[in-house]
């Protein structure tokens, strides 16, 4: 059987001004051609300049920005007979282009659902529903990284559950793991950092998806003496990260112990995740959330919404959950691993750091036996 030659169409992808964004498919890309799979990507050139695009709203901003992405795509239609399978990662644009270039070329589509492709759904627009559910109902295969997001798109697309695949888009484990102590001491001096202090971390985007100010929240609740123990470190950017700022600055006992740092690179934040006592992960909404994976991965428990896909991997052997919004629930959860250290080093004692489950190495060779598989079935 002929090797899968796979185009894989994205919206955006890592450049050296943001090498953080959709690094996960940067990941898998490279696992993919560690295993011989030929794998070329096609993704929007200006996406990641234009302001996120996310945040650029309006009829205009969106011809500007899918009009240079149609650019980009273009290299992928004069060079489309080289590939035996398209793996478009995003509903829109990306799955729009594949399924019809499916439609004239006869390739068939491996279409990667992530959790925000699913907002449309609470958008008023008929015409992106209809866009979705037409490029979904296309797609011979459709792969999500959670079963939280499976559950979702059987309830919102109507589409057939044998046609869903739940593969995590996994974490290196060379990249991700344990630090001997000492250096993880050696890097608490460079931080600062006193032996005794509980170090709380939060990386993220600074939205409001990400829920950094429940996370602010939680710790105006907790007592002066409680707060004198803790060192937080702050690894994010984005449009209320200021206001997180000012607000902390009101906080007494604790806004002299707080590191704002900006988004890291993945050999840098596994220092951080390494040098954190508990990784803090308050989202309102988190499709899987690699994060708390990362932090898992480097020995470090997580405290979690109880949303979406975190609980699918954070129990009582890692980490703690909390319900979503409750900042007083967090603040509990803080407040108990601050009077009693004893409760982080049970866990991370326990702590299974390599979880099969999202190890990358098995998510691609997964994926890579979806490849062979498809190109025996007629679609």
């Amino acid at each position: 059987m002929e090797k899968p030659k796979v185009a894989i169409v994205c919206n955006s992808y890592p450049t050296k001004k943001n090498e953080t964004n959709q690094i996960f498919i940067k990941n898998l890309v490279i696992e993919l051609k560690k295993q011989s799979i030929t794998t070329d990507v096609y993704h929007n050139p200006v996406y990641n300049y234009w302001g996120n695009a996310s945040n650029r709203k309006g009829i205009i901003a969106n011809l500007i920005k899918y009009s240079f992405f149609i650019v980009g795509v273009s290299r992928l239609i004069i060079r489309i007979k080289s590939y035996n399978l398209l793996n478009p990662h995003g509903v829109m644009i990306s799955g729009f282009i594949a399924v019809l270039l499916k439609r004239f070329f006869n390739i068939p589509v491996a279409l990667h659902i992530h959790g925000g492709d699913l907002n449309i759904y609470n958008s008023s627009s008929i015409l992106y529903r209809k866009v979705y559910n037409n490029t979904i109902s296309n797609s011979d295969l459709i792969v999500v990284n959670s079963n939280d997001i499976k559950n979702k798109v059987l309830k919102l697309t109507g589409v057939t559950p044998n046609k869903l695949i739940v593969i995590s888009p996994g974490i290196d484990y060379e990249k991700f793991y344990r630090m001997d102590r000492q250096q993880i001491e050696n890097h608490k001096k460079d931080f600062n950092i006193g032996k005794d202090r509980t170090v709380l971390l939060f990386a993220g985007n600074a939205i409001k998806r990400k829920g950094l100010d429940i996370l602010v929240d939680a710790l105006k609740l907790l007592r002066t003496v409680q707060l004198s123990k803790i060192h937080l470190i702050i690894c994010s950017e984005g449009p209320e990260l200021n206001k997180t700022k000012n607000k902390i600055q009101d906080i007494k006992g604790i806004k002299d112990s707080v590191i704002f740092l900006k988004k890291m690179d993945q050999s840098e934040l596994r220092i951080l995740y390494n040098i954190a006592s508990i990784f803090i992960f308050p989202s309102r909404d988190e499709p899987l959330g690699l994060v708390g994976l990362e932090a898992i991965a480097c020995g470090t428990p997580v405290i979690g919404s109880n949303i979406g896909g975190i609980p699918e991997y954070i129990n009582k052997n890692n980490g703690m959950l909390f319900e979503v919004n409750k900042s007083k629930e967090l603040a509990k959860r803080i407040g108990s691993i601050i009077e009693d250290p004893n409760i982080v080093q049970s866990l991370t004692k326990n702590i299974d750091k390599r979880e099969s489950d999202h190890d990358i190495s098995v998510s691609v060779k997964r994926l890579i036996d979806i490849y062979y598989d498809m190109q025996t079935r007629s679609f």
